[in-house]
């Protein structure tokens, strides 16, 4: 990344990333800061070299040809058609641009309940939503088909530990779905077993031991870049 690059963030959330981009690219760069929210991203917006978009991803137009950077951090996973956002991604790049997208894989926590030897409250809590993430596992295959070169797949496993901010983060989350995750005729419709709320309570003083560690998740590090010359055809191949 250097000054004068044009940036776009995908689920900027509270800024972090997307001001760190800007810091970077400055002046002469821009960075577009995307999330369906932006509540938190105010005064992030006051700077000359930041447009934030309210939106959502999963049908907004991310145009043709603007970007040199396209990053997202466990966001795409959570989308209905996570490919669809790829394929408009791709094709928002500049000749030469790069994507770098962070996303989870379930496999950790599904082959550690495999294995047996897991606390009742995270394998019947999260083990079933760690199960749903499977989509960034072959990433790194479908941008390679579309065309684009330099693919890097760096994944690294992370162990869910009490008492951390990881634990922290799990606390807050499963507090906001815990109406969704709890409600039987709505997960039922969504295919997926209900969460008794016992086992929420039990998950959540886990969450506060710091004796309790789990594996959990392989976090996939996904790189790629645009050919320098000619451009993409998103139905998947290069064109030259």
């Amino acid at each position: 990344m250097a000054q004068g690059w044009r940036c776009a963030e995908l689920g900027a959330g509270a800024g972090s990333i997307a001001r760190w981009l800007a810091d970077r690219v400055g002046d002469a760069g821009s960075v577009t800061a995307v999330d369906r929210d932006t509540s938190l991203l105010t005064e992030l917006g006051r700077r000359d070299n930041v447009t934030v978009v309210t939106g959502d991803l999963g049908t907004m137009d991310l145009g043709s040809s603007c970007f040199d950077l396209v990053h997202s951090r466990s966001v795409l996973m959570h989308l209905e058609d996570p490919d669809q956002v790829i394929d408009r991604v791709v094709k928002a790049l500049r000749p030469g641009g790069v994507v770098f997208f962070e996303e989870a894989d379930g496999t950790p926590a599904q082959r550690a309940a495999r294995g047996g030897d897991l606390p009742a409250p995270f394998r019947d809590v999260m083990v079933p939503l760690a199960a749903a993430w499977t989509w960034a596992r072959g990433l790194a295959a479908r941008l390679e088909s579309m065309g684009l070169v330099d693919v890097h797949d760096d994944v690294r496993e992370d162990l869910l530990t009490g008492a951390s901010p990881g634990a922290s983060f799990w606390r807050e989350t499963l507090g906001t779905i815990r109406p969704i995750v709890t409600d039987g005729p709505r997960m039922e419709a969504a295919g997926r077993p209900a969460i008794d709320s016992s086992s929420v309570d039990a998950m959540l003083e886990l969450l506060e031991d710091p004796a309790f560690s789990a594996p959990f998740t392989a976090r996939h590090r996904v790189s790629a870049r645009a050919p320098a010359a000619g451009g993409i055809d998103v139905e998947g191949a290069a064109t030259g």
